[in-house]
């Protein structure tokens, strides 16, 4: 059946042995070297991001705590200068 053509110029070849019904050999991997590889390449931009996180809420929180604290600060000063400047009361009678 030859078709009096040339062989393509590019014909693909086979580089390896296959045989049939032979399975392949998986690497056994050890799942727990695995997940400290992982953590340990993950935890430095994890402890960032907590880090930002943590200090975003502190300093909210401060912000908030400040404000209040100003509040009952310049209220504590009010009444004491409203006492200090008040005139005595008389002792009561019983």
């Amino acid at each position: 059946m030859s078709t009096g053509k040339p062989p393509h110029r590019f014909v693909p070849t086979l580089t390896e042995v296959v045989h049939p019904g032979g399975a392949s050999v998986r690497p056994v991997i050890d799942s727990q070297r695995l997940v400290e590889q992982i953590l340990q390449h993950v935890k430095p931009r994890l402890e960032q991001q907590l880090r930002a996180s943590l200090q975003a809420q502190v300093e909210a929180q401060m912000r908030l705590a400040a404000t209040r604290w100003k509040l009952e600060i310049e209220d504590a000063v009010k009444a004491a200068v409203k006492q200090a400047i008040s005139p005595p009361k008389p002792p009561a009678k019983h």
